[in-house]
């Protein structure tokens, strides 16, 4: 019975927690973001192309580090020198996602509400909207993971694109710079 009440309490806590993300990157980031949705405009596939090698890059350095200090001697330095550095690049993939993620939910948030006829979507709403719609997709067997790691890969992409030379967030259209 208590795994249950944990379970359904996790549900409104991680929307919150993923809105909280997202409200906060547009709201403080904002040049930031709007850039990011330049780079999504531009370029999709290549976001998504530059996401997925940086992910696949991450887990592969991670697993290899963690099998190094695997097979270091126990009072090693290294052993502790290798699990530190494999900490960091999951943290360092954490964070592309967490800075990524205003910019993806604001461009999926405004793709829903034009579909309901919303002229001029506001970029906390189309935040909170995309919190819900994510939420609420990635709970589907299969079609919902993919989907799920299709978004997951975009938010660290256009990170990595930025990062790796794209728009300066100063040239970002005029739309988003307000």
């Amino acid at each position: 019975m208590n795994d249950t009440v944990e379970g359904i309490l996790g549900i409104p806590f991680l929307y919150l927690a993923l809105a909280g993300v997202g409200l906060v990157d547009v709201a403080l980031f904002r040049g930031l973001t709007a850039s990011y949705m330049t780079q999504f405009r531009r370029d999709e596939r290549g976001v998504l192309a530059r996401g997925l090698l940086t992910v696949l890059g991450a887990f592969l350095l991670f697993l290899l580090l963690n099998a190094i200090a695997q097979n270091s001697p126990p009072e090693s330095p290294t052993r502790g020198g290798m699990q530190l550095l494999s900490v960091l690049v999951a943290l360092l993939l954490a964070l592309a996602f967490l800075i990524g993620y205003g910019a993806l939910a604001w461009r999926l948030g405004e793709r829903v509400l034009f579909a309901f006829g919303v002229a001029e979507p506001h970029p906390g709403w189309c935040v909170l909207v995309t919190s819900l719609l994510i939420l609420s997709v990635v709970w589907i067997p299969v079609f919902g993971w993919a989907l799920g790691l299709y978004w997951a890969m975009l938010t660290v992409g256009v990170v990595m694109q930025r990062l790796m030379g794209g728009e300066p967030a100063q040239e970002s259209s005029d739309r988003f710079a307000d």
